[in-house]
C-alpha cells in the first residue's frame, strides 16, 4: 500500500513536467519528489519481491544491494540531468535576441530618443586565470556617424582589470553615411563566479560595456550576425580551444547600471543611471574529468573502510588470524580519515570558493561514514552492545554500508541541486 502511495505521488509530481530533458532541472522541487518517491518506492517492491529474514541473510544482502543501486541510479540521473541543462540563467539585465527586441527595450526604458551606438563582439579566447578572473582576446566594433572620433571606442568595461578595446585595426566608410570602426579586444574581466556546484557548475562570462559619451547607448550589431539564437555560440570563435569548459549559449542583454556618484559631472544626480550592454557566454564545465579525479580515490578509500568491516571480530582465533584489535581498526580509519582531509584541503584551494561545493559533500559522507565504522569497532567489541551489532558477527553494519552511503550521497545531490 505504501508503495502505491509513492508511486502517485511521484506521478502527480511527473504529471507537471513536461519539458524536454535538457531544460528539465527548471521544474528542481518536482524532479525531487519524484526521485525520492520513486526510489523509495522501488525499494518497498523489491522488499516484497524478496522477503527478507534475519534467517536468510542473502535475502538481506539482495535488498541492500537493491537499494544502493537505486540511489545510485537516482543520483546519476541528476548529473546528467544537470550536464545537459541549457536553460538561460544568471544573464545580467534583459535578454534581447534582435534589433526589434532592442528597440522594444529602449521604449520600455524612455530612452528610444537616445542616439544608439550598434555595438559587436567577437570572442576568440576566453581563459580563467584564477578563480574570479577571465582573460578575453577577440573583436570589438562599431557604427559611429561619419563625423565621430575613431581615435577610441565609445564604450567603457566597468568590470576590466586591464586592457579594453584600444588598438583599432580596421575602419570601414559605410553607404549609410556611418563608419565601422574595429578594434582588438584584449581584457581580463574580473567577476564573482559560483563554484558552488563543482564539478557540475556552469558560469555565466559577461562583458558590460557602458557608452563613454554622454547622450548615447550602445546596441547590439544583430545587422553583423546571422539570425540569434542563444544556443548557435553566435559572437564567438568556432575553433575556440575551451578546455575543460564547453560553450553551451551566448547572447546579448540590455540592462542599467548605477555608479552611485556624479562622477564630478554637474548634469547628472547621485541616482543617474547608465544604459548598459551586456555580452554573455555560458560555459559548462566537462564534468567527467574533474568528478572521476576526486571519485575515485574516495571510491577506493570507501572500499578499503567497508572491507575492515570484515575483520571486525570477537572469536579469539578468528582474531589472532586476520591480526586484528580494536585499536588496530581505529588506527586504519584515522589514517583514511587523514588522507581524506587532505584530499579535501586540496579541493578548497583548486576551487577558491568562499563558501561549500557540491563535491565537499563526498568528503563530509566519508567522514561521516568513517566516524560510524569506528563507533561500530568499539561498539561491537565493547562488553556492552547493541542487540542488532551482535547478530551474525556484525551482519548489521556490514548491510547497512552501502545503502547509507549511497542514501547520504542522494539526499546532498538532490538537495544542492534540486532544493
Amino acid at each position: 500500500m505504501a508503495a502505491v502511495v509513492l508511486f502517485a505521488l511521484a506521478g502527480i509530481a511527473a504529471a507537471g513536467i513536461d519539458a524536454p530533458a535538457h531544460e528539465v532541472m527548471q521544474y528542481g522541487g518536482r524532479l525531487a519528489v519524484v526521485l525520492v518517491c520513486s526510489v523509495v518506492g522501488l525499494a518497498l517492491v523489491a522488499w516484497l519481491l524478496l522477503r527478507p529474514r534475519a534467517a536468510r541473510p542473502s535475502s538481506l544482502g539482495w535488498l541492500s544491494a537493491v537499494v544502493s543501486v537505486l540511489c545510485l541510479l537516482a543520483t546519476v540521473f541528476v548529473w546528467v540531468s544537470v550536464a545537459a541543462d541549457d536553460t538561460l540563467s544568471n544573464v545580467p539585465g534583459t535578454v534581447v535576441a534582435s534589433q526589434d527586441d532592442s528597440t522594444s527595450y529602449l521604449r520600455s526604458e524612455q530612452r528610444e530618443g537616445v542616439q544608439q551606438i550598434p555595438t559587436g563582439v567577437s570572442i576568440q579566447t576566453a581563459q580563467f586565470t584564477d578563480a574570479n578572473n577571465v582573460r578575453l582576446t577577440g573583436y570589438l566594433w562599431q557604427r559611429l556617424p561619419a563625423d565621430a572620433d575613431t581615435k577610441t571606442a565609445n564604450l567603457d568595461l566597468p568590470a576590466a582589470v586591464d586592457g579594453g578595446a584600444t588598438e583599432q585595426v580596421y575602419l570601414h566608410t559605410n553607404s549609410d553615411n556611418t563608419k565601422t570602426v574595429g578594434w582588438k579586444l584584449r581584457t581580463t574581466l574580473r567577476e564573482q563566479f559560483d563554484y558552488g556546484h563543482y564539478p557540475l557548475d556552469r558560469q555565466v562570462v559577461w562583458a558590460t560595456m557602458w557608452p563613454r559619451n554622454p547622450g548615447t547607448v550602445l546596441v547590439p550589431d544583430f545587422a553583423a550576425y546571422p539570425p540569434w539564437e542563444p544556443e548557435n555560440g553566435l559572437g564567438l570563435y568556432t575553433d575556440m580551444v575551451t578546455g575543460e569548459w564547453r560553450m553551451h549559449f551566448s547572447t546579448f542583454s540590455m540592462g542599467e547600471s548605477t555608479t552611485r556618484s556624479t562622477m564630478g559631472r554637474t548634469d547628472t544626480t547621485i541616482d543617474t543611471t547608465v544604459p548598459a550592454l551586456h555580452f554573455s557566454t555560458g560555459i559548462t564545465r566537462a564534468f567527467l574529468s574533474p568528478l572521476l579525479d576526486r571519485l575515485v580515490p574516495l571510491i577506493v578509500i570507501t572500499l578499503l573502510v567497508f572491507a575492515s568491516l570484515f575483520v571486525v571480530t570477537t572469536d579469539s582465533d578468528r582474531r589472532s588470524l586476520a591480526g586484528f584489535s580494536t585499536w588496530t581498526v581505529i588506527g586504519f580509519c584515522g589514517a583514511m580519515m587523514l588522507v581524506v582531509a587532505v584530499q579535501h584541503s586540496s579541493l578548497r584551494s583548486s576551487t577558491g570558493s568562499t563558501g561549500v561545493v557540491y563535491a565537499e559533500y563526498f568528503y563530509f559522507i566519508l567522514y561521516l561514514v568513517i566516524a560510524l565504522v569506528a563507533f561500530n569497532v568499539v561498539e561491537y567489541t565493547s562488553t556492552r552492545r547493541f542487540a542488532f551489532l551482535d547478530w551474525n558477527g556484525n551482519m548489521a553494519a556490514r548491510l547497512l554500508y552501502w545503502p547509507v552511503v549511497t542514501a547520504l550521497l542522494l539526499g546532498t545531490t538532490v538537495a544542492v541541486f534540486l532544493l
